[in-house]
């Protein structure tokens, strides 16, 4: 990340903020019940972006990826890449950061809003959204393009309303659109999990590691993992270590505290006592019953 920061003042950018006074009076509207577009932007190429927030955004904050790339941070734990046609919501009071690659700069549409209907925009779920399709994309676009005709004009109670009813419009289609996405999504995740497991057995993998590198909130993780395996991440990783270290006591000499490395424990102890709580033998037990099941077939043969 470069050290010349930017929050705005890019070439041909736009950015509207509606007056407080206005979002006031609209906000008990029936047509608007909360759901209120508070500022409103187009950053194109934004080299050198830059935003930081503690906890003290009070809106959400809805980046749209056009072309190049960027980042987004949550609460100093999450990193999210975005790129281009890829969707983001920062839900409020969520410290953040977010700034543009350095050689390849995102060009964004943005807004920050205010609902009391999140959940049901799921707006707490921290998931980038790719829209693959260019219909949708150009969809999506269309939204942001008649949210600025209209908030460019003198702004009334009715434009107000209008606002609201495109900002709910553009957030039902991120949630289908999402949602038409998501089996296959899914099982990309899943997919691309367990191979990373398999790969990295003997180091110390955490849910936080295994979402980051999927680029997907740790809750939506494990959804993932209950809905198709149930069961968790870290209790299938659990469960394949468990696995390959009977492998190892069946094929191999190794010693206990050797095959306890090679499946990512440090301590044997405690390598012990969770071998012993899923298979109900400890390891040394394990390798005598199978050693001596290998020499019975033997002798028979």
């Amino acid at each position: 990340m470069n050290h010349i920061k930017k929050k705005d003042g890019f070439k041909d950018e736009r950015h509207i903020i509606i007056p407080p006074g206005l979002l006031q009076e609209a906000k008990e509207h029936p047509l608007v019940e909360g759901t209120l577009l508070n500022e409103l932007g187009y950053y194109p190429s934004a080299r050198y972006h830059y935003r930081e927030r503690y906890n003290e955004n009070v809106e959400n904050i809805l980046i749209y990826c056009l072309e190049g790339e960027g980042t987004i941070e949550i609460n100093n734990s999450q990193r999210f890449i975005l790129t281009r046609g890829t969707l983001f919501i920062i839900p409020e009071n969520t410290a953040h950061r977010y700034y543009s690659d350095g050689d390849d700069p995102w060009s964004i549409l943005w807004a920050h809003f205010e609902t009391p209907l999140s959940d049901y925009f799921e707006l707490n779920r921290l998931i980038p959204i790719a829209i693959s399709s260019p219909e949708k994309n150009a969809l999506i676009q269309s939204h942001f393009i008649n949210l600025f005709d209209i908030a460019e004009k003198t702004l009334s109670l009715g434009n107000i309303i209008c606002t609201s009813q495109l900002i709910k419009l553009i957030l039902t289609e991120i949630v289908y659109l999402k949602d038409g996405l998501s089996n296959d999504k899914q099982n990309s995740y899943l997919t691309k999990s367990i191979r990373y497991l398999n790969e990295h057995l003997s180091e110390s993998i955490s849910l936080v590691e295994l979402a980051t590198y999927l680029n997907i909130s740790q809750s939506y993780l494990s959804s993932i993992y209950n809905k198709y395996l149930n069961t968790s991440p870290i209790d299938y990783l659990i469960q394949i270590r468990i696995e390959q270290a009977c492998r190892y006591l069946k094929m191999t000499d190794l010693k206990i505290y050797e095959i306890a490395k090679k499946v990512g424990y440090q301590d044997p102890y405690y390598f012990s006592r969770i071998f012993k709580k899923i298979t109900g033998f400890t390891p040394k037990n394990y390798r005598q019953q199978t050693n001596h099941g290998t020499q019975q077939m033997t002798a028979r043969k």
